[in-house]
This record gives C-alpha cells, structure tokens and sequence, in this order.
C-alpha cells in the first residue's frame, strides 16, 4: 500500500501542480506509476467541471470564460505535455532523419515549427471551446482526459522506446507492466463507456476519435522516430485533447 501512495505522489508531482509531496524516484516507488496518469486526468476534469459551472452561475462572459478553459489544462500540468508537443513539432518540421530528429526533441531552444504550432495549437482550442455552450459536451471533455492519459500511459508500456533512455524509459521500465497494462485497459473501457453514456453520439465520436488519433501516434512515432519518447507521448496527448475539444464543437 506504501509504495502504491508513493507511485501516486510522484505521478501527480510529475504530471501535474497539484502540492503533493514528493519521494525519491526508486524503482519501489515508481511501479505503479503509469497506473495513476488517468487519476491525473480524472482530476483535472473535476477542476474543468467544476470552473465552468462556476463560471456560468456568476454569469462571466463566455469569450473569457472559453480563454481560461483553454489554459487551465496547461496551468494544471505546468506544460509538460504542452513541452512535448512543442518539441515534437519541431522534429517534424525539420525533415531531418531518425537521429537528428531525436536530437532536436531533447534540445530545450524552441524553433519556429514549436512556435506556430503552439500559436495554431491554442487558437484552434480556444475557437472550439468558446463553441462549448453544453454542459454534455463539458462532461465528455472532462472523461476524455481520463481516456486519453490511459492510452498515453498505455503507449509507454507497449511501444517500442526510441532512445531506450529518459524520462519515458524510466517511468515504462520500472513499472509492473502486466498488472499497469490490465489497469489502463480497464480506464480505457470505463471512461470509453462513461463517454458514452453521457451522451452516445457525442460520446462514441469522441471514443472514435480518440482512438483514431491513437492509432496515428503510434504510425507517426514509428515511421518519423523508430519508436516513441517521453515528448511524443505528451504530443499525443495534446494532440488527442485538440481533436475531442474540435469534435465536440462541431458536433450539432
């Protein structure tokens, strides 16, 4: 029990601002590590609930409201997915081979492929959400960061290693992967469902889509890095939070 509190510490220290104490990253204390993305997730969807029920009854005006929803994900995680995503789309831009392309996600200068990608990435987000006036589609979004960290976490256990080192690597390697991989299967098929129920069409596109983007991750890390990173993984993530919030809102 010890050490399955203390793998929940380091992934909320980790993956989020939350004031958790913090524990030495031994191989004990991080076994169950992974496990925990999703409850990283479940609880940035309560704050999302949350602020924008709060927000509505105080009648703030929705362009503001839709602003700060846009960066409560990247406050919430202090940007660390955000960080991969940025790098990530630097490598890509830079149509340069496998190593070269692993060099420049672990380089911390941003280029211009990071630079407007974020300005797109942001832009994009903000329009959709400013397009979020149900609170069914709120609720979808919130379960969604479940579903999608659960299928992150899952990719650092069952995709090949790019580097076979870093951040990832130690996260993927301590872990017990049999019993982390059953775990995030059931948080893929709970949230999926709880998605689902809320709303079935909402929430099937939104299951499709998620796993669609999924699929797209894992070809794209193969064919463009050998494998995936600790950045690809927040890149998915991102990416995958993008395509559900653009979904949402174009759903009628």
């Amino acid at each position: 029990m010890i050490d399955i509190l203390k793998s929940m510490a380091i992934t909320f220290a980790m993956y989020s601002k939350l004031p958790v104490r913090s524990f030495n990253w031994e191989k004990e204390n991080m076994k169950y590590c992974l496990l925990f993305l999703p409850m990283v997730g479940l609880v940035e969807g309560i704050f999302l609930i949350i602020f924008y029920i709060f927000f509505y009854k105080l009648k703030v005006n929705h362009i503001l409201v839709a602003a700060f929803l846009t960066v409560l994900p990247i406050l919430y995680t202090g940007g660390i997915h955000m960080d991969g995503f940025l790098d990530t789309m630097d490598a890509l831009g830079s149509n340069q081979d496998k190593q070269k392309k692993l060099a420049i996600l672990k380089d911390s200068n941003s280029g211009a492929f990071a630079i407007t990608g974020g300005l797109v990435y942001i832009l994009l987000y903000f329009a959709a959400m400013l397009s979020l006036n149900n609170i069914t589609k709120i609720y979808i979004l919130a379960i969604s960061y479940i579903l999608i960290r659960a299928y992150s976490a899952l990719s650092l256990i069952v995709f090949k290693n790019a580097r076979g080192s870093g951040l990832a690597f130690a996260f993927s390697d301590n872990s017990l992967i049999y019993t982390n991989r059953v775990v995030l299967l059931i948080f893929i098929v709970i949230s999926s469902v709880a998605m689902i129920i809320v709303n079935v069409n909402y929430g099937l596109l939104c299951v499709i889509a998620t796993y669609l983007v999924f699929l797209y991750y894992r070809v794209k890390s193969f064919e463009e890095f050998g494998g995936i990173t600790g950045d690809l993984a927040g890149y998915f993530l991102q990416l995958a939070e993008l395509v559900v919030v653009l979904v949402l809102a174009l759903a009628p």
